[in-house]
């Protein structure tokens, strides 16, 4: 039977010869891509063991919903609404009346509405629900609204999508120029609505990876090195103007280097500097270094380890003499820390540590973008102040390479480095922040092979 017969498209080359491995593998028929199934294959249970024969539908095997992941056109998300009353699910183009007047474009939404529909518990629900971060949520919600979207304008309905209609859309993606690893985000995103009911993930279906591989070869990720920007300009600039005298400068600058200096000093990321409180029990400062421990805030990495890694940032040169120590006295983290909570104790509106400067938000919590905002505008800042070239690809996540990077260079020892950027081991750091390092290793090999030519 050729595809064909039944009006689809023909398999690529690739695919047809997965399908006759899996037809060589069996005794029974296969159900091929584009095929309608019988109701033997969506009423899972109901009539298994029948012939399941009727007009051009194929027997239905054991197997039948596994050789369902191969059809790229047939409908992903196999909810119990789908099987209600019809054999079939609703075709791409033609919604199910059942669900065609609104689809919700919130992603945690969409999953609550499916997950009701499997007559999930709504306790159940709701736990299901709190395994993702705010920030993962924001991101899904971002990509579903605009996966539905793109659904509307091709007359699909986002809950009866293809594997196909997934390929499309990141296809779409990819030639705006999002890059591999947003590709795999979207992909993800729309994994946990589309499979909801479903055994399989979108995001480990053959044709998927092989798509993102794809990808990755024409459009290879830049590779993480050392910063673009040095540290040792951008904290000579903090020790001048605009950034200081401290107690005047403007908000904006004072909220700029306070910020740098927290996330040079801890080499933590940027959300967690987002969730750093002001409260008196939580913020401690003693004489010589500032310690947060937030039992209640949860990680990236969620573990008793993360959970329970204090945040100590020290004092730097407390009682300064030389004009060299009054210079270095202004990059004390622990001093600039108490400037900057005195002159925003009057309009703050939040117990969280950095709030917002703008007139239309002021007091209130500043985000982590916010904060990675300002890290980056610390940095071209500085640079712009000395007449120097603003570097290119300036990310706020690169203070952790800095300054773990640095660390290390002045002697800091592993354990050091790894306490202090919340790493459990030094695999991290290896992998990406000593490229410098172990760049000169490299180099040393070479450099021992032609030592034969003394020998010689």
């Amino acid at each position: 039977m050729s595809p064909g017969q039944h009006g689809m498209e023909p398999l690529p080359i690739a695919f047809q010869g997965a399908l006759k491995s899996l037809r060589d593998s069996r005794s029974g028929p296969l159900c091929i891509a584009g095929q309608p199934p019988g109701p033997e294959i969506l009423l899972k249970g109901t009539q298994e063991g029948s012939s399941g024969t009727g007009g051009d539908h194929c027997p239905c095997a054991p197997l039948a919903l596994e050789t369902l992941v191969l059809g790229l056109n047939l409908p992903i998300c196999r909810s119990t609404v789908d099987h209600s009353g019809r054999p079939d699910c609703p075709r791409p183009g033609f919604p199910s009346p059942s669900r065609s007047d609104m689809v919700p474009l919130n992603h945690v939404e969409a999953e609550r509405f499916l997950l009701q529909e499997a007559k999930v518990p709504a306790s159940v629900i709701d736990v299901i629900l709190a395994s993702r971060r705010p920030s993962t949520n924001r991101i899904y919600n971002s990509t579903w609204a605009s996966f539905a979207s793109w659904c509307q304008r091709d007359r699909i309905h986002p809950f009866s999508a293809s594997i196909l209609d997934v390929l499309r859309f990141l296809l779409k993606g990819f030639d705006a120029g999002l890059s591999p690893n947003t590709l795999r985000r979207q992909a993800a995103a729309i994994s946990t609505v589309l499979t909801c009911s479903s055994s399989s993930s979108i995001s480990r279906h053959p044709v998927v990876q092989q798509f993102l591989r794809g990808a990755t070869n024409l459009r290879p990720p830049p590779v993480h090195c050392f910063p673009t920007w040095d540290l040792n300009k951008v904290l000579s600039a903090l020790t001048t103007s605009p950034f200081e005298p401290l107690r005047d400068v403007s908000l904006h600058f004072l909220s700029f280097k306070v910020s740098f200096l927290v996330a040079i000093t801890s080499a933590r990321r940027i959300s967690e500097l987002a969730a750093l409180s002001s409260r008196k029990d939580l913020c401690i400062f003693h004489h010589n270094r500032v310690v947060w421990l937030d039992p209640s805030f949860i990680p990236k990495i969620n573990s008793p380890f993360h959970r329970t890694q204090e945040l100590v940032l020290p004092n730097f040169c407390p009682s300064p003499q030389h004009h060299l120590e009054q210079s270095w006295h202004t990059l004390d983290v622990r001093r600039a820390l108490k400037i900057y909570l005195r002159r925003t104790s009057s309009f703050r509106k939040t117990e969280a540590l950095f709030v917002s400067y703008q007139p239309a938000s002021i007091g209130a919590k500043a985000s982590a973008p916010m904060l990675g905002h300002w890290i980056h505008a610390t940095i071209s800042t500085a640079y712009q102040r000395q007449s120097l070239p603003v570097p290119h690809h300036i990310t706020a996540h690169s203070t952790r390479s800095a300054a773990t990077s640095v660390a290390w260079a002045t002697q800091a020892t592993l354990e050091e480095v790894c306490r202090a950027a919340a790493w459990m081991s030094i695999s991290p750091f290896i992998r990406h922040y000593r490229v410098d390092s172990f760049a000169s290793a490299e180099a040393a090999f070479g450099w021992r092979v032609l030592q034969a030519v003394h020998s010689a």
